[in-house]
């Protein structure tokens, strides 16, 4: 299903939570009414964290109103009322009293939400127009067409390519800038005890905001985390300063301690705008424009460039196109046999472990963790703990603000766990506690004994 250049007569055009884009990406469809509902699959689906239940709410709530002074007519349906009905119920009223043939979309990554959506339309009757989405700048055909000229699918010939595609950090002949492709091996310093990293900005919630962590609260009060404690970018202007910030302030040092663990900052120099991508409120494309016309203007270190852009350009792009080709054939592997199942204490941060204790406080608290936390401490933890697989995803679906099943499927089965048995990954990623004391600064105690065995 193609994206067209001249839309049909008018059609009901269906915005999932999740699906915020800017109002560039829907101006050729304004004549059509637009549905908007918090009773969408994707949302209640699964048990999420509190904390982004509170954006997904909010930023919906929000691109409701961007829509609306975009000139668009816009139905929505709002959690706290009732009277909405089920979600097939919703979009069943608005096709009959708009008289719609057609249903349009922007791609749902999520495969259950996807396929019910497609059951629904059918049952109404409604011809599906799926549109490419602006989440992402490799598309599903490009991805393909990777995997038919490759053996195996590997980050770093994918990375490789998508620099070519995009003209990103190369040389007049095609090259890379500073003669390697990935400067990863720059990028693991812990981080000193005089340096203190810059708090990452967050924001006092406003009215409006407020209103949504209330209903999250009284509603999904057995979820993880606090919605009383939601501080982060709701909307797209708070979005857009957010990684202004991340800009200004901490990418000239993101390289060199991004992997660096520690109990002094919450963020480091990390961006932490994955929630913010994976709702719409920024996008791939703009944020790495934002982030090279800095550069041209305040040049940062090439490590530090390097990396932020393979992971938004690289890693992001790479496991979208795992999660379409093989997310259902690791989600039914389990590598290892590993049966055991997570107790209490995973969630509570009182295994006795302290980096594992700290991260899982810290998850609680925020809904996130930067990479190197949820690999080499969370992840790592359940594989020497024999956790299941299905029981490690729930946990990490549960957990972070920017859990989505087509980002976490690949990195936890096949990153995390290699529960699936090496389909892009070249090995476990195990380690004791000696790598977890050199990059962090946690004091060395019983919990070593423990993890060492």
């Amino acid at each position: 299903m193609k994206n067209q250049a001249q839309p049909q007569p008018r059609g009901l055009f269906l915005i999932l939570p999740g699906q915020c884009f800017p109002t560039r990406f829907i101006k050729p469809w304004l004549h059509c009414d637009f549905l908007l509902s918090e009773w969408a699959p994707n949302l209640l689906e699964d048990q999420h964290h509190q904390l982004k239940l509170v954006m997904m709410i909010r930023s919906l709530r929000s691109y409701a109103e961007e829509l609306r002074n975009a000139g668009a007519k816009v139905i929505y349906h709002p959690l706290d009322d009732e009277r909405s009905g089920d979600f097939p119920s919703q979009l069943e009223q608005a096709r009959s009293r708009g008289s719609f043939s057609d249903l349009v979309h922007f791609e749902i990554e999520d495969v259950f939400c996807a396929n019910a959506i497609a059951d629904i339309a059918k049952t109404l009757g409604l011809n599906r127009k799926a549109l490419p989405s602006p989440m992402f700048l490799c598309s599903r055909e490009v991805f393909a067409d990777y995997l038919e000229h490759e053996p195996r699918p590997r980050m770093a010939s994918f990375y490789r390519r998508q620099r070519k595609d995009l003209g990103l950090l190369l040389t007049a002949d095609e090259k890379p800038l500073g003669g390697k492709w990935s400067l990863d091996a720059e990028n693991r310093k812990s981080l000193p005890k005089t340096l203190t990293p810059p708090a990452p900005g967050f924001s006092r919630p406003g009215k409006k905001t407020r209103e949504v962590m209330a209903l999250v609260k009284s509603r999904f009060a057995a979820a993880p985390g606090d919605a009383e404690l939601f501080c982060y970018p709701a909307t797209r202007r708070q979005a857009e300063r957010w990684l202004t910030l991340f800009i200004g302030e901490r990418l000239a040092s993101f390289g060199d301690y991004e992997d660096a663990l520690t109990t002094r900052s919450e963020v480091v120099y990390h961006s932490l705008i994955s929630p913010l991508l994976n709702v719409g409120l920024l996008t791939p494309a703009d944020v790495i424009h934002r982030v090279m016309r800095a550069h041209e203007r305040s040049p940062v270190p090439l490590n530090s460039l390097e990396g932020f852009v393979r992971q938004v350009i690289g890693w992001r792009e790479f496991i979208r196109g795992i999660y379409h080709h093989f997310g259902r054939e690791q989600s039914s592997a389990n590598f290892f046999g590993h049966r055991s199942e997570l107790t209490g204490h995973w969630y509570q941060g009182s295994t006795g472990i302290a980096p594992l204790d700290h991260v899982i406080r810290k998850t609680q608290r925020w809904g996130w963790a930067h990479h190197i936390e949820r690999l080499m401490v969370v992840a790592n933890l359940m594989n020497l703990c024999r956790i299941h697989p299905q029981s490690a995803y729930r946990w990490f679906m549960e957990m972070y603000i920017d859990s989505a099943h087509w980002v976490m499927g690949p990195n936890v089965f096949g990153m995390g766990l290699f529960s699936d048995g090496g389909i892009f990954a070249t090995k476990p990623y195990i380690c004791g506690s000696s790598y977890l004391l050199k990059m962090g600064d946690f004091g060395r105690g019983d919990w070593c004994d423990t993890v060492d065995g």
